[in-house]
Parts: structure tokens; sequence; C-alpha cells
């Protein structure tokens, strides 16, 4: 679930990071593209975990002490808090690049993305470490900062508007989307995985 979110939400802030950069001649393709993966992204909260709660057996009932520090359901909570808060995001963004409605709204909306992409990484930051280990608590927080950061990039180019800050918050969306989808990539290749902590 994670993983692949993680990886959708990164794929479409990659094509928005196209139209920032004035790449994309209509703004209907940006508006197709991340509007897909927006509804993706919300067909991955019916998958199960691949780093909350997944694993390996062995390593489960090992960590089982570990497991029992943590509160598997408010972690299982946060990250689909975090997936439905960027799918909205995108199916917005969508939705405004097919049918050409102001962009001030998708700013407005990214200040509360922001703000709620904040207190994931804060959570996911101060309580996967105990339960999961270095790489699960390391992975998740790196990239819900990166979306955070993102987020609010968005919101001062688009709500104010700065355009002055159009190139770089298309270059600010551009590599965080990568790093996010590095992770994600990562998480399903089994790279970043429950280890012993």
């Amino acid at each position: 679930m994670e993983g692949l979110a993680l990886v959708l939400i990164g794929g479409a802030l990659f094509a928005q990071s196209w139209n920032f950069l004035g790449l994309y001649s209509d703004g209907r393709t940006v508006g197709a593209i991340v509007g897909s993966l927006g509804l993706a992204a919300l067909l991955t909260l019916v998958l199960a975990p691949m780093v909350l709660i997944g694993g390996d057996e062995a390593l489960m009932t090992e960590l089982k002490g570990n497991i029992a520090k943590a509160n598997p359901l408010a972690e299982l909570t946060v990250m689909k808090m975090l997936i439905i808060l960027w799918a909205a995001y995108a199916i917005g963004v969508g939705t405004q690049g097919i049918w050409d409605y102001e962009e001030r709204a998708i700013g407005l909306y990214s200040a509360f993305l922001s703000a709620g992409t904040a207190v994931a990484f804060f959570y996911f930051a101060t309580q996967l470490f105990n339960a999961y280990g270095d790489a699960v608590a390391i992975s998740l927080s790196a990239a819900t900062l990166v979306l955070s950061i993102v987020a609010g990039m968005v919101f001062f180019y688009l709500t104010v508007p700065f355009t002055v800050l159009r190139l770089v918050s298309g270059w600010f969306l551009l590599v965080g989307s990568i790093a996010v989808s590095g992770i994600g990539w990562a998480i399903i290749t089994t790279i970043i995985e429950v280890t012993k902590p």
C-alpha cells in the first residue's frame, strides 16, 4: 500500500512539475494524467500494508515485543489519511486541468495539505523507530517531509501568486517527485523493509 501510493503520488507530482516548467502546451494533458494517478492512489487503500504491520512472519514474531510498543492502527490511519489527502490533491489538479478552473483553489488546498503532511511527518519521525527500525522510519519520514515542502512551495506559487516562484516550484516538484517515487520503489522492491530495531 505505502510503496505503490508513494510511486503514484510521485508520478502525479512529476506530471504537474512539467506543467509548472511550461513543457505542456495544453492543461488538459496534465489534468488527465494527474487525475488518473490520483484515482489510482485512492485504490491503493484496499491493498495490504507493505512496511506497516507487513513483512515476514518470522520477523514479525521476533519483533512482537517492539510492535506491541507501537500502535499499528494509528500508524495505518496516519498513512491512509496521507494517501487520501494527496489523492484528493491529485484529483483536484486533474479537475482544474481538464476544465480549466481557477488555480488559486489548488494553492489554498496546498496549505492544508502541507500542514496535514507535516503532522504525518512528525508522527512517523517520532513513533516508528522503536517498532519498525531505522529504514522504515527514515523512509516514511523523508517521504512525508519532501511532500510537505513541495505542498508549501505550491501554496506560495499558486495562492499569492508569486510568478517568480514558477520555475522554483516546478523544480521542487520535479526533484521531490523523483525522491518520493524512489522511496516508493524501494519499499515495493523490499530494499526498505521491516528490520529488527
